[in-house]
C-alpha cells in the first residue's frame, strides 16, 4: 500500500479496496451483492475530518476500471482519485487485496500477504485481521509529522449487522452490512503518561446492490506531543 514517499489513501481495508461478493452465489454483478464488481461502476464520496487543525472537506471518486488475468486468477481493478489502483481477488473465501499500483508505478506492487477486505461467511460474528497504520495521528512539532510510515498495528474486523439502514447525501440504503475494525497502537503520548494504548477504530457500511456507502475512522488521542482526529466518508453519488 509502494514507494516510501507515497502511500495509498485511507479507505476501508477499503481503506483499502472496496469490492466484494454477495451472500449467496458467486456472480459479482448481482443486485444482491454487498459490493458489485461491474466494470464502470463509480462511487463518489464527500469526506470530512475533525481535528485541532482546520481541514477542508474532500471529494473522493472510486471507479471499477477493468479486470485482469494474472496467473490464471481474475483480479478486479478499482481506482481511487487520490492516485492509486487496488487489485482484488474475489472467490468462495471472500474478497482480498493482492496488490496496489500508484499512478506513477509501471507495474502493480504485490502485497507481501493478501489483505482481507471481506471474509466469508457473510454472517454476524465473522472475524478477520489486517495490518493498519495511523492515518489521522500527527506529531505536533516534529517532522515528518505523519506516523503512518513508522508505526503499524493489527486491526481485528467483525461483521456486526446485516440489516442496518444508512442515510447518506446519495439517499437512504437498506439492507447494509456493518463491519467494525478495532486496533490498539502503543504510542509515547507525554512524560506524565508515558506509553499509552491508543484505539484505532474503523466502521464500514456495505449495502446490497450499491457497495460501500459510508466509512468512519476514529484516531482520538490525549497527548501533548500528538494530534488525533476523525474522518467520515459518505456516498454522494454513484452510477453504473
Amino acid at each position: 500500500m509502494h514507494k516510501p514517499t507515497q502511500s495509498a489513501p485511507l479507505l476501508p481495508c477499503a481503506l483499502t479496496a472496496l469490492l466484494g461478493l454477495f451472500m449467496t452465489g458467486c456472480s459479482p454483478s448481482s443486485d444482491k451483492s454487498w459490493l458489485p464488481l461491474d466494470v464502470g461502476l463509480t462511487h463518489e464520496y464527500i469526506v470530512t475530518q475533525t481535528s485541532e487543525e482546520p481541514i477542508e472537506a474532500q471529494h473522493w471518486t472510486l471507479k471499477m476500471l477493468r479486470t485482469e488475468q494474472r496467473d490464471g486468477v481474475t483480479e478486479y481493478i478499482r481506482h481511487h482519485s487520490e492516485g492509486v489502483a487496488y487489485h482484488l481477488v474475489a472467490d468462495a473465501q471472500g474478497v482480498r487485496r493482492v496488490a496496489t499500483q500508484l499512478d506513477v508505478d509501471n507495474e502493480p506492487q504485490p502485497d507481501k500477504e493478501p489483505r482481507w477486505v471481506l471474509k466469508m461467511p457473510y454472517v454476524v460474528g465473522t472475524e478477520w485481521s489486517t495490518p493498519t497504520v495511523p492515518y489521522l495521528i500527527n506529531r505536533r512539532n516534529e517532522y515528518p509529522r505523519e506516523l503512518k510510515n513508522t508505526h503499524s498495528a493489527l486491526m481485528t474486523w467483525r461483521i456486526e449487522s446485516l440489516d442496518d439502514e444508512v442515510k447518506t447525501p446519495a439517499g437512504n440504503f437498506k439492507p447494509c452490512m456493518r463491519v467494525l475494525g478495532e486496533a490498539q497502537l502503543n504510542l509515547y503520548t507525554d512524560p506524565v503518561n508515558g506509553f499509552t494504548n491508543v484505539p484505532l477504530i474503523s466502521r464500514e457500511w456495505y449495502c446490497q446492490g450499491v457497495g460501500l456507502v459510508k466509512f468512519e475512522r476514529e484516531e482520538k488521542i490525549a497527548s501533548t506531543f500528538l494530534i488525533g482526529g476523525t474522518l467520515k466518508a459518505e456516498l454522494s453519488d454513484w452510477s453504473r
